[in-house]
């Protein structure tokens, strides 16, 4: 009897277990995603159209194929002025579509483009252009000044001769800003006689004139009449100092032009060539076979800014300014140039600088008259200076 209960129980056992594993599995299949069937194109959406293939791309319609032609290139930088050889162009692809190509102005063979003068500079790899060329130095220099390619628009350059101390000792180089600094002298004078006063009289005796003698007194200085009280009459009182007739100036410092860009420093030579405004680097060396005698004198042109003794700086500025300076230049204003920070567009607001400006502003005190001095004289002592003209190397 045992036996069978036993064996009852294991067959329930068994049963058991194989229905919560099929419970399970069925669980599982309720909850997966179902995988989609594949679809048949219509011919509306994937596959060629009227193909029936299920789930195939359109095809991609070719690119149209490029071609490409033969384009004269520089192989080298080329200066201004220089004239073309074999050696400094070369043969290169571009597209038939290219810009250049399409307008015309491009070379296909070296032979073209030999023996004619670059009017511009071309960079390495350009395309060389039929207006870049000139066939003579007629040609070229219609083109203008060389000076003008380095003046912005709305601007114009001048020359200002210097000296070490307008010329900052010679530091300026192209590319610096500077401001200019004037100082005038100024004295009061006759309006009608435009000279400086006081004037010069000569009075009347009027009795010499009545009688027909001579009657002008010898010539002075105009002076102006004044009560002396200590003698209770009136005086002339007369310019004197040891400078009788004269009238000391009045001087004033104001900064009157600012932002003006140094082109060059020195002499400009070289017409029709462009020097080299980059920071002076290793000595130029001799021009190679195939290089113009323009590139050599270009390269030589860099050492005429590192000159120790240039008189002469080539400034760019307004035209207004331009006039200014001109006129500072030809009634003989002392000028001076300040050198500006690099990058530095700041635009001052200044005030004139004069003697009474600096004893009211600037905290300065008069002395008192003393008992002693020095000797010699402060205002008869040798001033230290330093000549405008270096000494020789």
């Amino acid at each position: 009897m045992r036996a069978r209960t036993l064996l009852i129980l294991l067959i329930l056992a068994v049963l058991i277990v194989i229905g919560v594993y099929s419970f399970l599995n069925r669980r599982g299949d309720q909850t997966s995603t179902p995988t989609p069937a594949p679809q048949v194109s219509n011919g509306e959406e994937g596959g060629e159209p009227g193909s029936g293939e299920p789930g195939l791309p359109p095809p991609t319609p070719a690119a149209p194929a490029i071609n490409y032609v033969d384009v004269v290139v520089a192989r080298a930088p080329i200066p201004v002025g220089t004239r073309l050889t074999a050696e400094l162009v070369e043969i290169a692809k571009r597209p038939e579509t290219n810009i250049a190509v399409l307008a015309g102005v491009t070379f296909p063979e070296i032979d073209l483009v030999a023996g004619q003068i670059a009017r511009t500079d071309i960079s390495e790899g350009q395309e060389i252009l039929s207006p870049m060329l000139a066939v003579n130095a007629t040609e070229l220099t219609a083109l203008g000044s060389d000076l003008s390619l380095y003046v912005d628009e709305g601007r114009v350059a001048v020359a200002f001769p210097i000296d070490s101390f307008s010329g900052l000792a010679y530091a300026l180089r192209p590319g610096d800003r500077v401001d200019v600094m004037m100082s005038l002298s100024l004295v009061e004078i006759d309006p009608e006689f435009r000279s400086a006063l006081p004037n010069v009289t000569q009075r009347v005796d009027q009795a010499a004139l009545l009688e027909g003698r001579a009657f002008l007194f010898e010539p002075t200085t105009q002076g102006r009449l004044e009560l002396i009280p200590t003698i209770n009459l009136v005086a002339e009182i007369a310019p004197g100092g040891g400078q009788e007739g004269t009238q000391r100036a009045r001087q004033v410092t104001q900064l009157t032009i600012q932002q003006a860009e140094v082109v060059w420093v020195g002499t400009w030579n070289n017409q029709g060539t462009i020097p080299d405004l980059t920071p002076p680097g290793p000595a130029p060396t001799p021009a190679a076979e195939g290089e113009s005698v323009a590139v050599a004198a270009a390269a030589d042109t860099t050492m005429q800014r590192l000159e120790l003794k240039p008189d002469v700086v080539i400034l760019s500025m307004p035209a207004q300014d331009a006039l200014a300076l001109k006129l500072a230049q030809e009634t003989g204003i002392n000028i001076d140039l300040a050198l500006r920070a690099q990058g530095d567009n700041t635009f001052f607001s200044t005030t004139s600088v004069s003697l009474p400006e600096r004893v009211e502003l600037g905290g300065l005190t008069i002395p008192e008259s003393g008992e002693y001095d020095l000797e010699d004289r402060f205002d008869e002592a040798p001033v230290p200076f330093l000549s405008p003209v270096p000494p020789p190397n």
